[in-house]
């Protein structure tokens, strides 16, 4: 049985997704799922998200993750999946490296990321790049807070490639994740803060991927609107409202900013 190497792109001026009519491989099929705003991928069979998807197909951000967080919704039919976001150019070299890592059968592979090793890290980056604001990240903090999660779970993450077998465990993992995700998130949208609390047994979580294997395939991002989205912001002034904030309702020790002569 063949495995599928997917992305999933949603948004109007939002996502890069390379044509891999030249690579095609006996180990996968390639399937772009997308929405109303995108319509040709070649080398990709397609699907569209706006005819299933039950929430509002208006947010954008939380129906890209959908079918990222959830594969088993429209892959049934396949053992494995590959997953990786929509602003890489390919390589044979890369879709051959994914081919090894699903032929050793583990559950769930990832990479860690190999700066941001901690919540107030993972917290920090989106709020000083002007993803998610000060409320935002508050709204976070409270659900979490709510649901009396035990923060010492957190682990790092990169949830940008993921390599699964669609087995119960998985499913369930995916269905949490994306169930913290609309409670936690209205707009913009941070995964990788919430992933580690959608895991019951972190042991389940291969972590062995990392983004050098990518590079060292050749596969550069090619998203041109990425750095766009990114606003600018004076987080300055509100930095140490959020760590201390954090500090507060968590209990974990945070550093306050120090902000330079």
């Amino acid at each position: 049985m063949k495995s599928v190497f997917y992305t999933s792109v949603t948004g109007p001026n939002n996502g890069y997704v390379h044509d891999v009519s030249g690579m095609q491989h006996p180990d996968f099929d390639f399937v772009a799922i997308h929405d109303s705003h995108h319509q040709s991928f070649p080398g990709w069979e397609s699907i569209n998200i706006d005819e299933s998807y039950p929430y509002d197909i208006e947010r954008y951000a939380h129906k890209q993750r959908y079918p990222r967080m959830m594969p088993h919704l429209y892959f049934g039919d396949y053992q494995y999946s590959v997953y990786l976001d929509p602003k890489w150019a390919l390589t044979p070299e890369f879709i051959d490296l994914c081919a090894e890592q699903v032929a050793r059968k583990k559950s769930w592979i990832m990479p860690t990321h190999p700066n941001r090793k901690n919540l107030v890290q993972e917290l920090l980056f989106p709020f000083c790049n002007g993803s998610l604001s000060l409320q935002e990240c508050f709204k976070v903090i409270d659900h979490l807070v709510e649901e009396n999660t035990d923060f010492s779970r957190f682990f790092s993450s990169l949830t940008g490639w993921l390599i699964r077998e669609h087995n119960q465990t998985n499913q369930e993992i995916g269905e949490r994740w994306f169930e913290l995700l609309l409670k936690c998130y209205d707009n913009n949208v941070r995964d990788q803060i919430l992933f580690p609390f959608a895991v019951n047994d972190k042991s389940h979580i291969e972590q062995s991927l990392n983004m050098g294997q990518l590079y060292n395939c050749g596969v550069k991002m090619s998203d041109p609107s990425h750095q766009a989205r990114l606003k600018k912001v004076d987080w300055e002034s509100e930095i140490n409202d959020l760590l201390l904030y954090f500090r507060e309702k968590t209990g974990v020790h945070t550093k306050l900013y120090v902000k330079p002569e």
